[in-house]
């Protein structure tokens, strides 16, 4: 494949949404050729408008991303992890050391050297950005003889003719390319080098089953005051019902005792996003007398449960890390945040509260067990 052909079927509208074309693995050979290769200025200029309204985005003033060398790997690392799923290699089934070999050139071309620079990670996030939602339509067709599956592929007319006479019926459902691959042994372990090439990408989308996310493992990126900002402000337009049972079961998992510091990090990141929704201009703030809105009520998913919970354990257990001490003593700040601590133990249940105090309680030191139990 050649550069142009690579950019305008593939890397364009990676970037940028639309139908990506998946070709035979690029592997490194393959992008020793395309870097050698000039690309169309008109291709390259519709990359670099996408990916700079990605970055604009996140970043007030970023460096606008070129068409580097990471960027380039990534885009092959991203290819040749979809090659793996697709029809074309169904041949290759038979050949499980060429399919491990693509698999292992593809997570050797995502290991990028780890960075905290904004505008690296963000031109790094440009590439991956709809990676985790891409996806293919797959088709079972069946006929009066039998039935026959594609894979991303529109099954050909011939078996969809005369639909009445030969009883076709078609059925069509789309499958998630990056669950697909991360759920597999070797895409897996191609998904888990992209994640940590971009850990923008990864906290991003803390919403999956495989990788999980492990935010200890990003506290330098979370460290740095525009980074963790953007993050946070992402979380909060996805909406809490939505992303805080993955918070919360990534914030419990650092709370086994074994790194205080890193328990202590997370317990303050999941502090700093309650506060952020009871400081919001438009936040509905529960108080004792007012039970909380329904969607946090004991019943809904057990993991924002803890995500409450948590808040509440913490405001009890450590409340200096629950909130900055200028805020607890803050006369107007101090009563919104104890009446948001409360609501959140209605919608978590006393005795959950107590256990998660106990966790929280390995972070930074023994607390009061008249507090923590009901």
């Amino acid at each position: 494949m050649s550069r142009g052909g690579f950019v305008e079927s593939f890397l364009l509208p990676l970037v940028a949404g639309g139908v990506a074309h998946v070709g035979a693995p690029l592997g490194l050979a393959g992008l020793a050729r395309l870097r050698a290769l000039k690309v169309d200025p008109g291709l390259a200029a519709e990359v670099f408008a996408a990916r700079s309204a990605v970055a604009s985005e996140l970043l007030y003033d970023p460096i606008p991303p070129q068409l580097d060398l990471p960027s380039l790997r990534l885009a092959i690392a991203v290819h040749d992890l979809l090659f793996l799923f697709h029809p074309g290699a169904a041949g290759l089934a038979v050949r499980g050391k060429r399919i491990a070999e693509v698999a292992r050139f593809a997570a050797a071309l995502a290991a990028l050297p780890a960075t905290t620079d904004d505008d690296m990670l963000v031109a790094r996030h440009t590439i991956l950005h709809l990676v985790p939602g891409l996806g293919r339509t797959d088709v079972r067709v069946s006929f009066w003889a039998g039935r026959r599956e594609f894979h991303g592929e529109e099954p050909p007319r011939r078996l969809t003719a005369w639909p009445n006479m030969r009883r076709v019926h078609e059925e069509r459902w789309r499958v998630g390319c990056f669950a697909e691959a991360a759920s597999h042994a070797q895409g897996g372990e191609v998904v888990r080098a992209l994640l940590d090439a971009s850990p923008l990408t990864d906290l991003l989308n803390p919403v999956r089953i495989e990788p999980r996310l492990v935010l200890g493992s990003r506290r330098a990126v979370l460290a740095r005051p525009a980074l963790c900002r953007l993050v946070i402000y992402a979380w909060l337009d996805g909406g809490i019902d939505r992303v805080g049972g993955a918070l919360a079961t990534a914030a419990i998992a650092e709370l086994d005792g074994r790194e205080p510091e890193v328990g202590r990090f997370v317990c303050a990141l999941i502090a700093h996003l309650h506060l952020c929704t009871i400081l919001a201009p438009t936040a509905q703030v529960p108080t004792r007398e007012r039970r909380p809105a329904p969607r946090i009520l004991v019943g809904t998913d057990l993991a924002l449960r803890d995500f409450y919970g948590l808040f509440a354990a913490l405001h009890r257990a450590i409340p200096r890390l629950a909130a900055p001490a200028d805020v607890h003593r803050d006369p107007r700040l101090g009563p919104r945040v104890a009446e948001h601590a409360a609501a959140c133990a209605l919608a978590c249940g006393e005795l959950r509260v107590g256990e998660l105090a106990a966790l929280v309680a390995r972070t930074g030191g023994p607390i009061a067990l008249s507090n923590a139990l009901p």
